[in-house]
């Protein structure tokens, strides 16, 4: 990391990745002034119908300040207290509206604030709970249908006349684009990666594209050859910093995969079958329902566990660190089972909660102890 950052100067691609990661999306006005935002707060929500509809995707990822606005209860995730605060203050007044994709209650009673108390386009999805459920698929088509509709109204266009295939080809060609970069991270530094992957959420879609086209063989030049570092996979919710993945690197390990809403898990491909489905919104369909499934979804009840477990098999993973955000009863109701299954399986599994982000001193000298305790059976 040292050495890409003292030359960010021969690397521009980099360097602007990097940025648009630091800024996560908060200077969009001035760096990206032709461009017209659409916010969103979950992977489930379909980029593909902006970029289709002239839009550009913006994961809502506000300043960990720690706000306690008036209109949500303190016992309310920090993502959500923050991203009300970011509203009040008119920091998104500039975005064409915003979506919630429905995962949890705290999200869903946000939605109801910002679409009584702001003056902006609200709109909602809910995606069913079990995807695999009877009737489930023709009920997130129908969700989905409407969804476009909403959209093409706020855009003043008419979706009979909207291609999606220009938004599938995009959308496809970044997740094959990260599917490489999350490749190699076992070789690349655990900060780094995380702020490559959480860039493309936050800048124009085709600039993020160009940008970590160009960039993966430079990375592939400076990766190391063998990693010598434990290797941890980490999974939790939202994270808007890569303050985790910094202190981890910076304690000894190395984070060779995440399952992270703002990680790898936003890109992953669909399906090899998806891939051979001619009709785009049938193909957007069925790639979100084939995502590797998060706390608020599933297809089966073990699905999730047995995903994870052999994610972490797969990458050789040393130990494992469950990441909670305070008051995400979602992420913490999945920690119990997924801690059972992965220590029956020989890998030790840490359950770090976190206020914000960012790690304070008393996760660090939790990480400490578990990635010595790591280094110590290595």
């Amino acid at each position: 990391m040292t050495e890409i950052i003292k030359n960010l100067t021969k690397y521009p691609e980099l360097a602007l990745l990097l940025e648009e990661a630091a800024y996560n999306g908060s200077r969009r006005q001035t760096r990206w002034p032709n461009y017209q935002f659409f916010g969103y707060f979950c992977s489930y929500w379909p980029e593909e119908f902006l970029l289709a509809l002239g839009l550009e995707p913006l994961r809502i990822l506000p300043p960990g300040t720690n706000s306690t606005p008036a209109l949500l209860p303190a016992y309310c995730c920090s993502l959500a207290r923050n991203s009300l605060q970011a509203t009040i203050k008119k920091d998104l007044d500039d975005l064409k509206g915003v979506g919630f994709a429905h995962t949890c209650d705290t999200m869903q009673c946000l939605g109801s604030i910002w679409s009584s108390e702001y003056q902006q386009q609200v709109l909602s999805l809910v995606p069913p709970v079990n995807l695999k459920a009877p009737g489930a698929k023709d009920y997130f088509k129908e969700e989905m249908l409407a969804l476009f509709h909403h959209l093409s109204e706020i855009t003043n266009k008419n979706p009979a006349s909207v291609e999606l295939d220009q938004a599938l080809e995009l959308t496809n060609h970044i997740r094959k684009l990260t599917k490489k970069l999350d490749q190699m991270r076992a070789h690349l530094p655990s900060q780094l990666t995380a702020d490559l992957l959480r860039a493309g959420q936050v800048m124009p879609r085709e600039k993020y594209a160009r940008a970590l086209e160009n960039a993966l063989p430079v990375l592939e030049e400076l990766r190391e050859n063998r990693p010598t570092k434990p290797l941890i996979l980490v999974s939790g919710a939202v994270l808007e910093s890569n303050s985790l993945f910094e202190m981890i690197e910076t304690l000894g390990g190395r984070v060779a995969a995440d399952d992270i809403c703002t990680g790898y898990r936003h890109y992953a491909e669909p399906a090899e079958e998806t891939q051979f489905i001619k009709d785009p919104l049938e193909f957007v369909i069925q790639r979100y329902m084939e995502m590797p499934p998060c706390p608020c979804r599933h297809r089966q009840l073990d699905e999730r566990i047995d995903y994870l477990a052999g994610l972490a098999v797969d990458r050789k993973i040393s130990g494992a660190v469950l990441v909670i955000r305070k008051f995400c009863d979602p992420h913490a109701w999945d920690s119990v089972p997924i801690a059972k299954r992965l220590k029956d399986k020989g890998i030790s599994t840490l359950v770090l909660e976190l206020e914000g982000s960012a790690v304070g001193g008393q996760e660090r000298t939790r990480l400490q102890a578990f990635l010595e305790s790591l280094a110590e059976n290595s």
